[in-house]
C-alpha cells in the first residue's frame, strides 16, 4: 500500500516538474536576415507604398546604412529619417531629403548601427495624407531574452531544483523507513 502511494506521488511530482519546464519553452526567433524582410503585397512587385507616386521596391541594410530602391511614376521628393530603438536621453539622428527620378532610383541613408535600426520615409503627398512608410531590421529579441526562460524563468528553475531535492529526500526516507533495521546493504 505504501509503495503504491509513493509511486503515485512520484508520478504526480514528475508530471508537475515536466509541466513547469515546458511552460517557458516558447522563445522568440531573432531576425537574422536584414534584406527584404517586409512582406510583399499579393500580386504586387513592390514592398511598400510611400505615397501615391512612389513605392519601395527593394531595400538592404548593411552595418550603418540602408540602401533603398524606389520606383516613381514622376520625379518626387522623398524625406528619409532615421528611426528605430533609442535609449533614454537625447541624441542626434540622420535625415536625408532627395528627389527620386521617374523609374527606379537607389538612395543610401546612413543610420546608427544598432539593434532595431529603421528609417521612416515620406513624400509631400504622403505628408498631406498624414501617412508614410518605414523599413526596419527589427530587434534581436533573443539578446534581451532571459536565458532561464527554457526552465520557466527563475521561479521555474528554482522550483524544479527544490522538487528534485525534495523527491530525493523523500526517496531516501522511504528506503530507510522500509528496511526493518535501517539500511543493511547499499
Amino acid at each position: 500500500m505504501r509503495r503504491t502511494i509513493f509511486a503515485l506521488l512520484l508520478v504526480v511530482a514528475t508530471a508537475l516538474a515536466m509541466g513547469m519546464g515546458a511552460s517557458g519553452a516558447s522563445g522568440a526567433i531573432a531576425q537574422e536576415n536584414a534584406t527584404n524582410t517586409s512582406s510583399t503585397q499579393a500580386g504586387a512587385d513592390y514592398e511598400e507604398v510611400v505615397g501615391p507616386n512612389v513605392r519601395i521596391v527593394d531595400w538592404e541594410y548593411t552595418s550603418g546604412q540602408f540602401s533603398l530602391t524606389f520606383e516613381a511614376d514622376e520625379p518626387t521628393s522623398v524625406s528619409i529619417t532615421e528611426a528605430g530603438t533609442w535609449g533614454e536621453g537625447s541624441g542626434q539622428f540622420n535625415y536625408v531629403e532627395q528627389v527620386v527620378g521617374e523609374g527606379r532610383s537607389t538612395v543610401v541613408v546612413p543610420v546608427s548601427d544598432r539593434d532595431g535600426a529603421a528609417v521612416g520615409i515620406t513624400t509631400p503627398a504622403s505628408m498631406d495624407q498624414g501617412t508614410g512608410a518605414y523599413v526596419s531590421i527589427g530587434t534581436d529579441e533573443q539578446a534581451d531574452q532571459n536565458p532561464l526562460t527554457t526552465f520557466g524563468g527563475e521561479s521555474g528553475l528554482f522550483t524544479g531544483v527544490l522538487m528534485t531535492i525534495a523527491l530525493a529526500a523523500v526517496s531516501a526516507w522511504y528506503v530507510v523507513r522500509s528496511e526493518e533495521s535501517g539500511v543493511i546493504e547499499a
